[in-house]
């Protein structure tokens, strides 16, 4: 019996390291044809010298290489576990997020469009799979526990939609959106189910791929990239947040998406207040701040150092989470509210 016990925990190691390297090979596959692979479906991003300040044209293919492989682990989790629903939906889900990405990328969608097909689609999976509504919100420093009952549905569609928006405006420099997925599957894999790891395995292995090229400048995520794995990991963080909310309280949730939303809200909140949309496009990001007050290199470690570690290591003890978060709030406020070299400069010549 034991023996036959040390062979079941073999293959099954050695059948999960096959299924990463495939992801993982996949999405290399993707990269290394991203050029003539986008040059087919018409994903190249041309420097326009102003929004867009990058050297040269640059494939659109991160979601392809991201996607492909993920979609590929959540339909084999879905033929291979009893959690066909959930799996198959959240796939279905995340391929019209990826197509969706791949037409904005090609013929600019409108972003009130955007908006409004994202809300449809979130919709339309929570009436499908009910088990992904946030019902509840457990938070590590009350004792109740608070009931959305009617609200669920919308409070959910809400979250889910807010935090594909906050993602997409965070999608500005290389690396960045990547590597904050990357923490994202390491946290949501200190509190996952167990078939749930391999698909979280497979994404963050294609991630780290896709990374290696992204910082390369060898392609982009694009808003394939950004919408799918948005809309993916929002219903992943849903789902594993209903079935361990003893041990993984809302307050660390909101944590480990905290500097990404508070970021959107603030740029949200000065367009309009400038009589602009919110959805017009400007440089008055988070990774727009720190790209003009250091080198890049350092610019996006501090970035995923306020945005990811935080919630990472708020996962190994939850009750820390909200003093985690208030802390990388006022990190955030000192970063915005620092004065930059040139308006430095302009201060010094007027004085």
């Amino acid at each position: 019996m034991k023996e036959e016990a040390i062979n079941g925990v073999w293959n099954s190691a050695v059948y999960g390291l096959v299924t990463v390297a495939a992801a993982a090979g996949i999405s290399a596959l993707v990269c290394v044809f991203a050029r003539p692979i986008c040059e087919w479906l018409g994903l190249l991003d041309a420097p326009d010298g102003k929004r867009k300040i990058h050297p040269t044209i640059t494939p659109l293919a991160g979601g392809l290489a991201i996607g492909l492989p993920a979609l590929l682990a959540l339909l084999h989790a879905a033929l291979t576990t009893p959690f066909l629903p959930l799996y198959l939906t959240v796939a279905v889900a995340g391929l019209a997020c990826l197509l969706l990405g791949l037409l904005d990328d090609r013929a600019h969608i409108r972003p009130i469009y955007r908006l409004l097909l994202s809300l449809l689609l979130a919709l339309a999976v929570l009436e499908v799979v009910p088990a992904l509504r946030v019902t509840f919100l457990h938070f590590s420093f009350l004792g109740q526990v608070a009931f959305l009952d009617q609200f669920a549905l919308v409070f959910t569609a809400i979250c889910i939609v807010g935090l594909q928006n906050a993602i997409n405006m965070a999608d500005g420099k290389n690396g960045l959106v990547i590597g904050l997925c990357l923490f994202w599957c390491l946290d949501l894999l200190l509190f996952a189910p167990d078939h749930l790891r391999l698909v979280l395995l497979s994404l963050g292995a294609a991630l780290v791929v896709a990374l290696a090229f992204n910082l390369r400048g060898r392609l982009f995520l694009g808003d394939s990239g950004s919408y799918f794995l948005s809309f993916t990991l929002a219903l992943l963080a849903i789902y594993v947040y209903d079935i361990a909310f003893t041990t993984l309280p809302a307050d660390l949730v909101v944590l480990w998406f905290l500097i990404p939303v508070i970021d959107c809200l603030r740029v949200m909140a000065v367009r309009v207040a400038r009589g602009n949309s919110p959805f017009a496009s400007d440089r008055s990001h988070l990774h727009h701040f720190l790209y003009h007050r250091m080198p890049w290199r350092w610019g996006l470690l501090v970035y995923l150092g306020l945005a990811g570690l935080p919630g990472l290591l708020a996962s190994f003890a939850p009750s820390t989470a909200p003093a985690w978060g208030i802390a990388a709030v006022c990190c955030y406020g000192v970063i915005i509210a620092w004065p930059g070299r040139r308006s430095q400069t302009a201060r010094d010549a007027a004085k």
